[in-house]
C-alpha cells in the first residue's frame, strides 16, 4: 500500500482512518515539537512517521475485539543529547513501532479487559484472533494503549508522545570519546613509552 500525505495531520478523522484501513505519512522538523525539545540540546534533525489503520479481528489476548479500530505507528528519528557520562553530544536513534487502540470517551479508557470473554479457554479459537497479537502492537506483542479518537484528531501530538516515551532516561555513548583516546594509549606497545626508572635515572644523573 502507498502511503499518503496528509493536508492537516493535526486534523484528522482517525476512525475513518482506520475503517478505510489507509496508510498516511509524513516527516516534520524535531524543532516544531515543543514539548520534546524542553530540556534537550537543539534539535536538527527530522521525525519520519507513518500511521495504517485497521479494525481488529477476533478476540484475543490482546484486548482487541473485532471490529475495534486500531492504528499502527511507526516513528524514525535521529535526537541530538547529552551523554550523562561524559558531557558530549551523541546521536540516539529512534526507530519505533506502537499500537493504539482508538475508543470513543475517557471512561472507555479504563476498560482494558471488560469486553473480553471470561472463559479463558475460548482465546485463540481461530487463525484471525492468534494474527491480532502479532498486529496490536509488533514492537512488545501486549495490550495496545488506548487512545480517546476524534474526528479532529492530533497525530503530530501522538508522534511527539512516541519519541518523548524513547528518549533514554540516562543517554550516554557505548563508548566516550575521550574514552577512546585513552584506551588507544594504554594499548601503545611498551618500547615507545619511556620507563619512568629509565626518567627518573636521568634526573639523578643531571
Amino acid at each position: 500500500m502507498v502511503a499518503r500525505n496528509l493536508a492537516d495531520p493535526r486534523n484528522i478523522d482517525v476512525f475513518a482512518l482506520a475503517k478505510s484501513a489507509d496508510l498516511v505519512s509524513g516527516e516534520i522538523a524535531l524543532s516544531r515539537f515543543m514539548r520534546l525539545c524542553a530540556g534537550l540540546p537543539e534539535q536538527e534533525g527530522r521525525v519520519v512517521w507513518q500511521v495504517q489503520g485497521s479494525m481488529g479481528q477476533g478476540t484475543g489476548k490482546t484486548g482487541v475485539i473485532s471490529g475495534q479500530p486500531l492504528l499502527h505507528m511507526h516513528v524514525r528519528a535521529d535526537l541530538l543529547l547529552d551523554c550523562q557520562r561524559c558531557g558530549q553530544p551523541l546521536t540516539f536513534a529512534v526507530d519505533a513501532q506502537s499500537a493504539l487502540q482508538l475508543v470513543q470517551s475517557d471512561a472507555d479508557l479504563d476498560d482494558v479487559l471488560g469486553i473480553l470473554q471470561e472463559d479463558e479457554g475460548s482465546f485463540f479459537d481461530d487463525e484471525d484472533e492468534e494474527d491480532d497479537v502479532a498486529a496490536a502492537d509488533p514492537s512488545s506483542g501486549g495490550y495496545p494503549e488506548k487512545v480517546v479518537g476524534s474526528r479532529h484528531f492530533d497525530l503530530l501530538a501522538q508522534v511527539e508522545d512516541e519519541l518523548i516515551l524513547n528518549v533514554p532516561y540516562v543517554p550516554r555513548h557505548d563508548v566516550c570519546p575521550g574514552a577512546q583516546a585513552s584506551a588507544a594509549a594504554e594499548q601503545e606497545p611498551a618500547e615507545r613509552r619511556p620507563s619512568p626508572f629509565a626518567v627518573l635515572e636521568q634526573l639523578k644523573r643531571k
